[in-house]
């Protein structure tokens, strides 16, 4: 019972930016601008393609996690039998890095390593969170 807040922060964090990505049903200006001439831009619809995946990213993360808090995994003693919030933990963290990754290719480091420290701590967290009960 005591680690249901640390999945909690994690459906909420990506669930909620999920979906007002979704919602909003159009890529915000500032996406396009901060991406213009990178990577994500290479080839057409390659940036429209980026923001889709990482809101489909979000959002599974958040369902995953829901279905394993639904499904009350956070009782069981085994963290082998806590698969869906492992796996909803790992897809936090590569989407963290998915994001960080998106910072450093347009040279926002201090953003960039933010987020890869939230895939650490998430990694900690998650792992401590998985052995508890």
């Amino acid at each position: 019972m005591k680690t249901i807040p640390f999945y909690l922060l994690l459906v909420m964090t990506f669930g909620l930016a999920g979906l007002d990505k979704i919602i909003g049903a159009k890529i915000p200006s500032w996406f396009l601008e901060q991406f213009k001439g990178s990577l994500l831009d290479l080839f057409p619809g390659s940036m429209e393609f980026s923001f889709v995946a990482i809101a489909l990213l979000e959002i599974a993360t958040a369902a995953v996690l829901i279905v394993g808090l639904l499904k009350k995994e956070f009782l069981l003693k085994v963290a082998n039998d806590k698969r869906l919030l492992q796996y909803g933990v790992v897809l936090a963290q590569v989407t963290f890095i998915a994001l960080g990754f998106g910072q450093r290719l347009t040279h926002k480091y201090d953003a960039a390593g933010a987020l890869f420290f939230y895939a650490a701590l998430t990694f900690i967290a998650g792992q401590m969170a998985l052995k508890a009960e």
